[in-house]
């Protein structure tokens, strides 16, 4: 099932309520951390199969986004996971080299 679009109206009324201050992320459960500053982005290439990129493709389009800002949200997600599953691990004790 497919989640139904905003319309333009739509949009342009809730632009509105953010510019007067009466909706903001507060209490969202979901909301991210930090929003990365799309003026700190970096263009990269990146070759995929034709397959995968299909399939992003469609995961993107039933969630309404662009495919290269589902791949930035799900690259965020594993990075995040990766981080607090290091966070979690004892350190390694140092080894003394050439002995």
């Amino acid at each position: 099932m497919s989640k139904k679009r905003a319309t333009d109206d739509e949009l342009a009324e809730e632009a509105g309520r953010w510019d007067a201050g009466s909706l903001t992320p507060k209490g969202w459960v979901d909301a991210p951390d930090a929003v990365p500053n799309a003026k700190e982005s970096v263009p990269i290439s990146l070759r995929v199969p034709a397959p995968m990129l299909l399939i992003l493709k469609e995961y993107a389009r039933r969630e309404g986004v662009g495919y290269q800002v589902l791949m930035k949200r799900w690259l965020d997600e594993r990075i995040s996971t990766e981080r607090d599953r290091r966070k979690k691990r004892p350190a390694k004790p140092s080894v003394p080299s050439g002995s």
